[in-house]
């Protein structure tokens, strides 16, 4: 119970921010380097003293069960959503009561001295990791329509990846979901954290039914009365008698029930009008990632596999369509693993959160929710292999590389995803000043690492969904020959469910490409006008 009386309160201020986590699973390993160090300095501090211990070292155990847990794999425990998310709330908040326990004892000093300086040189994650990683969970449970007691106990699509989040993790999440008014995804978080609870030895202690009863608050004040009556009937089975008070509660909340009553934050808070998220479109692009929407039987027999001579004496190109109207083709075997991981070591220490063009069509860039990675900018000129990537891709296209925009290595963290954009710029585009070599013409993306699930590229309007093939490139034009925008190329990257996923995109401008794709004397962007303010 050393938490369960801590818990309600865990709203903490963050002690130190070193930088983003959360959109990228590269960073993520710092963290967990952080907790090792905090982990031996706490046991250093545990083995001075013997007040307080059995309380500590049962927490202690816990962390080391993950520990030995990721020292099986670190890459692929700490590409497990709920792992990230379980490190990142551990040391979001439960750290935080690790000390609290300690403020009061004679022997405090040395591990608080120790702990202050660590929070002055090692990494901690912010409240945008902690709010980040909490959101990147609910994605996951919506787009892929995750059932929540599947999720927490550690399970992803029916495959066991990794340790069950506790009662504690699910109320923490539940409850900075409420912060952010999330209440259809705060109702089941709580829900599992207190069937957790009733589960644990000490589920039907005193201490416990206190802390259900508070939650019957959160379900009450959302107008969620079947969520709320459970708990009541269940504290009540417990102690009837010393719980008496909770009948009346009962009472209100059956007659509630009866009448149909639709009051309470669920009812009145709705999402804004035209609200994206409540779109077809964006419905479309959830089923393309789910599976559930692909192309037509009929569609799929004109596509073709074959191989494609290299221009410039390489291997012939594996080459498969994918698509013909617009055409988008993958190459498979492009890069190999050598280069993959040569690309991602290269760009690991310079990775930073990714940005977006601004919608204002002023030429800036910023960061955006809707893109949740972290990448770095390289000039094709910088080594073997960025020359190669170029290469690949003017080889297949035909395209001037001169007129591509440096190759960006970009890496998704938790949940890490792209929502429904284009590559190529609207008409309104104001272009930085010396910048004259137009929109962007076609789009590469190499993939340089296998995701284990999720993480697919979705073009939600085709429909096609492309799963991520280590050493592959995907590619496909952005613009109409007449250079107008092609709006069925609307594509998006589904939410990583399980794994990391490294891309490398290539961006070629049309500046000078006419001798390889003529632009036509008639505009012919009629077949994808529809699709420019699809609902």
């Amino acid at each position: 119970m050393f938490l369960a009386k801590c818990v309600l309160f865990l709203l903490l201020p963050i002690l130190s921010c070193r930088g983003e986590f959360f959109s990228s699973t590269s960073g993520l390993e710092k963290l967990f380097q952080t907790e090792v160090v905090l982990l031996a300095e706490l046991q250093n501090y545990v083995n001075e003293i013997n007040q307080h211990a059995e309380a500590l070292q049962s927490e202690i155990d816990a962390i080391r069960v993950e520990h030995l847990n990721a020292a099986e794999g670190i890459d692929d425990y700490l590409n497990n959503p709920v792992n990230a998310f379980r490190l990142i709330k551990r040391l979001h908040s439960d750290w935080e009561t690790f000390e609290g326990s300690v403020s009061s004892d004679s022997s405090r000093s040395n591990y608080l001295e120790a702990m202050a300086g660590y929070k002055e040189n090692l990494s901690y994650p912010s409240q945008d990791d902690f709010v980040g990683s909490a959101i990147a969970l609910t994605r996951l449970q919506q787009t892929y329509q995750l059932d929540v007691a599947e999720l927490a106990s550690g399970s992803l699509n029916g495959v066991k990846y990794g340790t069950a989040m506790s009662w504690q993790d699910c109320f923490v999440l539940g409850q900075h979901l409420y912060a952010l008014r999330d209440y259809n995804h705060t109702v089941p978080w709580l829900q599992q954290s207190m069937q957790l609870l009733g589960e644990q030895s000490y589920g039907t202690e005193s201490a416990s039914l206190d802390f259900m009863e508070a939650v019957v608050d959160y379900h009450r004040e959302m107008g969620a009365h079947e969520s709320a009556l459970r708990l009541v009937n269940h504290v009540l089975s417990i102690e009837p008698d010393q719980r008496s008070h909770l009948l009346e509660s009962r009472r209100r909340l059956e007659q509630l029930i009866t009448d149909g009553d639709k009051s309470g934050l669920l009812h009145v808070t709705a999402r804004r009008p035209g609200d994206y998220h409540e779109s077809r479109e964006f419905r479309m692009y959830e089923q393309v990632c789910r599976g559930e929407l692909g192309p037509l039987p009929s569609k799929q027999r004109q596509l073709r596999c074959r191989l494609r001579k290299s221009r410039f004496g390489y291997a012939p190109f594996k080459l498969e369509e994918l698509h013909l109207d617009p055409p988008v083709v993958q190459l498979h075997q492009v890069v190999s693993s050598n280069d993959s991981e040569f690309l991602q070591r290269t760009a690991r220490p310079r990775i930073k959160r990714s940005t977006v063009y601004s919608l204002s069509g002023n030429g800036a860039s910023t960061a955006a929710a809707f893109r949740t990675s972290q990448g770095a900018s390289f000039n094709y000129s910088r080594n073997a292999v960025t020359k190669l990537l170029s290469q690949h891709v003017g080889d297949l296209s035909g395209l001037e590389m001169e007129y591509g925009e440096d190759l960006q290595v970009a890496n998704y963290g938790i949940g890490g995803h792209y929502e429904p954009h284009w590559d190529s710029f609207p008409e309104n585009h104001i272009y930085q000043e010396g910048d004259d070599t137009g929109n962007r013409i076609a789009t590469g993306i190499y993939y340089l690492s296998d995701v284990e699930a999720g993480g697919g590229t979705a073009f939600p309007f085709l429909p096609l969904l492309v799963t991520p093939e280590r050493g592959s490139l995907l590619f496909w034009y952005n613009l109409h020959p007449s250079g107008d925008q092609d709006y069925r190329t609307k594509h998006a990257a589904c939410p990583v469910l399980q794994g990391s996923k490294w891309i490398a995109n290539v961006w070629v401008r049309e500046r000078h490409q006419d001798h390889v794709r003529p632009c036509d004397l008639q505009r012919n962007q009629e077949i994808s006008l529809p699709y420019r303010d699809f609902d």
